[in-house]
This record gives structure tokens, C-alpha cells and sequence, in this order.
């Protein structure tokens, strides 16, 4: 069982450096279970809004195709949960260890869970090391 946060799905839908991994990630829940949050709907939306209208990397006419999968990309890969599940501990977690509380609500989430983190953002990644929780991260082979 692992939390995948959603860069991972970020990365399979805008196409960056972590793609193939991330694909393989996404694959990987039919053998072993995946999590996520229903947060990772709205930050992957985020991610493709960027993608398409700030840097212009993103056609109109694919644009409108990635936008419709976004919902079945995240809720056919992973057990979605409820962010309120883990509010108030996430909350916490992010001002003992000075994490964003989007971030500290998957951090909170795979810590619940006692299983690993997955994250392509570098900048969680270092945090997490830095603050004593690197060994909730599974490893990254980009």
C-alpha cells in the first residue's frame, strides 16, 4: 500500500520527467493498493490549468481530452479519501514540521496508513528528509 500525492498523476497527464515512473506507479495498483486524496482531483486540475494557460504547453483540442480524464485517471488508480479524514492531524503535522497543510495531508495520510509516500516534488522530498520522515518516501526512479 502506498499514498501517491498528485504529482504523480501530474506527471502522466502534463507528460514531465516522471512520466514513465508514474505510469508504472498508476499500473502498479492493480498489484498492490494505492491512496490518495480527493485533493489530488483539484491540484491535477491545477497542474493541466498551468500546463494549458501559463506556459502554453497544452493545445485547446488536448487540452479538452486530458481534462476529461482527469477524474477517471485518479479514481480508477487509487482508494480515494477524504481529506477531512485527516484534517485536524494534518494540520498539526504542518506546524510541527513547517509543511504546507496540502502537503502535510498526504504526509498525515501515509502516516495514518503506516505505508510510503510517493511524491515527485523535490522540494516535499527534502523536506521530509530534513525533518526526520524520509523513510515514509518511496524511493523514485524517474
Amino acid at each position: 500500500m502506498q499514498v501517491l500525492d498528485s504529482s504523480v498523476f501530474a506527471s502522466i497527464l502534463v507528460k514531465d520527467g516522471f512520466y514513465d515512473a508514474a505510469r508504472n506507479l498508476v499500473k502498479s495498483g492493480l498489484r498492490q493498493e494505492n491512496l490518495t486524496l480527493e485533493l489530488a482531483f483539484i491540484e491535477v486540475a491545477n497542474a493541466l490549468w498551468k500546463h494549458a494557460y501559463v506556459l502554453k504547453r497544452i493545445r485547446g483540442d488536448k487540452y479538452e481530452a486530458l481534462r476529461d480524464i482527469v477524474k477517471p485517471l485518479i479514481s480508477n488508480s487509487a482508494r480515494v479519501h477524504s481529506s477531512l479524514e485527516v484534517l485536524e492531524e494534518a494540520v498539526d503535522n504542518a506546524v510541527k514540521y513547517g509543511f504546507p497543510v496540502y502537503d502535510s495531508l498526504y504526509v498525515t495520510l501515509a502516516l495514518r496508513m503506516k505505508c510510503r509516500l510517493v511524491t515527485f516534488d523535490e522540494e516535499l522530498r527534502s523536506r521530509l528528509v530534513e525533518k526526520g520522515l524520509g523513510d515514509i518516501l518511496s524511493p523514485l526512479t524517474p
